[in-house]
């Protein structure tokens, strides 16, 4: 109910000149990996991918980062100027921005890409609004879905998929780019 009163607060408020589908009205304050604060809708101006991860998993995350990398390497340079890549944690009381700053480093990820981590309830309201379900599972694991949600320019849903049937190029054909 706390989340329903929140939402319905949020879209009768939009302040920020955004359409009232726009995930960027979620405008909580986030820790990226530059241990920097920011705000969701200065994500707008250009289409995103979003995904879930945890830094420490070793199934599901690493192979949707690969499907990001992926995306990202089959682009032309004038379309990795309309396209922004953003992971956001599931456990961040673990991934602080140094590790997250690590992640980063390790699987080579450059200044497209926004790793965000917040509290437990942004991160479960953000995951709500996009369908993504997700749990603990004993010994640290999070059981999640390994969907990219592909937003538009708004910070709106444009769709959502789950690995790259038809490769890389049928995604950014999909984006519009």
């Amino acid at each position: 109910m706390k989340h329903l009163t929140w939402w319905l607060m949020l879209f009768s408020l939009n302040a920020l000149g955004l359409p009232d589908d726009s995930l960027y009205l979620l405008n909580d304050t986030w820790q990226n990996r530059h241990e920097r604060e920011v705000k969701m809708d200065t994500l707008a101006g250009k289409k995103r991918l979003l995904a879930f991860i945890y830094t420490d998993c070793a199934t599901a995350c690493p192979v949707i980062v690969s499907d990001l990398k992926r995306i990202q390497q089959a682009l032309t340079p004038a379309q990795q100027q309309q396209l922004g890549f953003v992971l956001i944690s599931l456990t961040p009381g673990v991934d602080t921005p140094k590790v997250m700053a690590h992640f980063a480093g390790k699987h080579r990820l450059d200044a497209h890409w926004t790793l965000l981590s917040g509290n437990d309830d942004q991160v479960r309201t953000l995951a709500m609004a996009v369908g993504i379900k997700y749990a603990a599972l004993a010994g640290g694991e999070i059981a999640h879905a390994n969907t990219v949600t592909a937003l538009d320019e708004q910070g709106r849903l444009l769709f959502q998929q789950s690995g790259l049937p038809g490769g890389p190029e049928a995604m950014i054909e999909k984006m519009g780019l």
